[in-house]
């Protein structure tokens, strides 16, 4: 199951293919067999191809112990700030470096975080969704767009797909594409 707290606003990639497998793979559905594997790399493959115009990601990182006076590096797939609590308390940004008690400063140059008190932080923050973490979690609002990417995708992979089911599938892919980016551009996840 997915490490990722996960709101009523986003759903795990965990379970995105595990619906995924339930509601379109098995005898009778529109993908008669599929290995969980090849669910997972299509996926994945997907969010990336969402991540830079459509899906926000979302991912937690814990860091036991922070210190004041210690830049800690930002995750390698860090896009934005979501939100920041130490101690169980939640931090402002700060525009200067060292930051004040309740804040935290970014160095985008470094790469870097430091926060203003010391303690156990959360870093909850956008992703630009180049993971292999099945524990993303992604807008619900833009489920049904993964499902029909993943859907395409993996039928388009396969010699015997009829042409016209392909077209009638890429159709639907980017409908329900645009539909999720219309329904995202002015959702604030923070």
């Amino acid at each position: 199951m997915a490490n990722t707290p996960i709101s009523n606003a986003f759903i795990s990639v965990n379970d995105i293919v595990n619906n995924f497998i339930i509601s379109y793979t098995g005898a009778g559905k529109i993908i008669p067999d599929s290995k969980r594997t090849e669910v997972i790399f299509h996926a994945r493959r997907c969010l990336q191809e969402f991540a830079y115009e459509t899906i926000k990601s979302q991912f937690i990182e814990e860091r036991n112990n922070v210190l004041t006076t210690q830049s800690y590096p930002l995750p390698s797939d860090f896009v934005a700030v979501i939100k920041v609590t130490v101690g169980g308390a939640e931090q402002n940004e700060s525009t200067t470096t060292p930051p004040a008690a309740g804040k935290f400063y970014i160095d985008f140059v470094a790469k870097t975080i430091r926060y203003g008190t010391a303690g156990n932080a959360v870093l909850t923050y956008l992703s630009n969704a180049l993971t292999t973490d099945e524990s993303a979690a992604i807008p619900k609002l833009a489920e049904e767009a993964m499902y029909a990417c993943m859907v395409y995708a993996i039928l388009a992979n396969r010699g015997d797909t009829d042409l016209n089911t392909l077209q009638r599938l890429l159709i639907e892919k980017t409908d329900k594409l645009e539909r999720a980016k219309s329904r995202l551009v002015f959702t604030n996840f923070s």
